[in-house]
């Protein structure tokens, strides 16, 4: 069986966030089982690969031409596709977002016709079971992204017959929404974790889309993300000052003692990595810290996103030297350091399709403190590895925090390491969706 991968992002070409890490992975972990699945991402800036040949796409009623490139990378092959547009800094983020992916769309639709099954990945390559003539399968990484565009332009670029707007197919309050055509038109449908699965059926976790999501639930699956546990192993991990495994845990007390160095930080330091977004519920940890504070905890803060986070975080460090310590920068080296030498990590999310740092601090060692939602009820045994909690409340966060502490963290830590979050169980779930997406 041979499988496309379509994604704009793929952990170790690029990487914005957790998207990229399963696209990476789940290739490496399909292989095993048979399946020849290759990834295909746009050909960003600075990407290198060795030329090999063209792809021939329409594009506002006009033939465009693409050049293709490949490269293999940790057991996986990469195919990247210079459509017009993506010699640029960032993988998103601009006005053009839309006609940039809809370009892309349409040319890895042609490339498509080399293999058995598309696998789409989130909405900047949803419209492919719509446009590709082999089967598609797509998984929502995300359901608040769905990519939204004016009809005018889109059926103007696209070629596709205006029809499809007054169909359920792609309306969506006026505009078409790319996501929801993508669900509409893919032989199945999966997102990242059994329970939101569940959740994006509800008004509350559907962003707008839980009627669809529940009028095509026969064909809807949550399969658990893994980890690359290559990538992920504090026992060959080095970013680290020294390996360490459960049984033998001096390398861990090594990376704690180095991650006070490079934090300056003192007492039990509670860790956040990842983007700085609402979704995660950086609100909670800011409405908190005086108290966390009081109470003897220093906090670590390291990612980049929303300036209004960051400046609150800018804020915090300047206020409280030696005790809080933001890092506005994506820096994979200080990301496992933090995941091998805090006290705890704080995943306090509105809202959680999946998430992998709370399994990446596990796997490490470091008991999570999570909110009670998506895939972070599906990967922490509350009391067991680490702890959950379920109001989005600032007293929600700080209970949770003492609890982990008051039940022991360095215990649940160790329990913690002994999980298996490999993705072998998920990749014969996917194999089971492809063979019926293929009928």
């Amino acid at each position: 069986m041979r499988v496309l991968h379509v994604a704009p992002e793929a952990y170790p070409l690029v990487k914005v966030g957790g998207l990229a890490d399963v696209v990476g992975a789940l290739p490496k972990a399909l292989g095993p089982l048979g399946v020849e699945a290759a990834v295909l991402l746009p050909w960003h800036r600075g990407l290198e690969a060795q030329g090999v040949g063209e792809v021939a796409y329409r594009f506002a009623g006009a033939e465009a031409r693409a050049p293709l490139g490949e490269r293999v990378e940790g057991r996986v092959r990469f195919l990247l596709l210079g459509v017009e547009g993506f010699d640029r800094e960032r993988v998103y983020g601009y006005p053009d977002d839309a006609e940039r992916y809809l370009r892309f769309a349409l040319a890895a639709a042609e490339v498509a016709r080399g293999f058995h099954l598309v696998h789409a990945h989130d909405w900047t390559a949803a419209l492919l079971p719509l446009l590709t003539p082999v089967p598609a399968v797509l998984t929502l990484h995300n359901l608040a992204h769905q990519g939204l565009v004016d009809p005018a332009p889109f059926f103007a670029w696209t070629g596709l017959p205006w029809s499809l707007f007054h169909m359920e197919a792609l309306e969506f309050f006026g505009r078409v929404n790319l996501l929801k055509g993508g669900i509409v038109f893919a032989r199945a449908v999966t997102t990242v974790s059994p329970s939101y699965a569940a959740e994006i059926q509800t008004p509350e976790f559907g962003m707008g889309l839980d009627g669809v999501l529940r009028r095509h639930a026969h064909k809807l699956r949550g399969i658990l993300n893994g980890l690359d546990t290559e990538i992920f192993d504090p026992a060959r991990d080095p970013y680290l000052p020294a390996p360490y495994t459960a049984e033998d845990l001096k390398g861990k007390r090594r990376a704690r003692l180095a991650f006070r160095r490079r934090t300056g930080l003192r007492g039990p330091i509670l860790a956040y990595v990842g983007r700085l977004d609402p979704q995660k519920g950086l609100d909670l940890v800011l409405s908190a810290l005086p108290r966390l504070l009081e109470l003897g905890f220093s906090l670590y803060v390291q990612g980049v996103g929303e300036e209004g986070l960051a400046r609150a975080f800018r804020e915090a460090e300047a206020a409280h030297p030696g005790r809080v310590r933001f890092l506005e920068a994506y820096e994979e080296a200080m990301a496992h350091l933090a995941y091998a030498g805090a006290e705890a990590l704080l995943v306090p999310s509105r809202f959680e399709p999946c998430g992998l740092v709370q399994m990446i601090a596990q796997r490490y060692g470091t008991p999570p403190v999570a909110r009670a939602v998506g895939g972070l009820k599906d990967t922490v045994e509350d009391g067991g590895t680490g702890v959950l909690f379920q109001s989005y409340h600032p007293e929600g966060l700080l209970y949770g925090v003492l609890r982990l502490f008051r039940l022991g963290a360095e215990a649940m830590g160790l329990r913690g390491m002994a999980r298996d979050f490999s993705w072998a169980a998920s990749a014969r779930a996917y194999l089971e969706v492809y063979r019926q997406a293929l009928g």
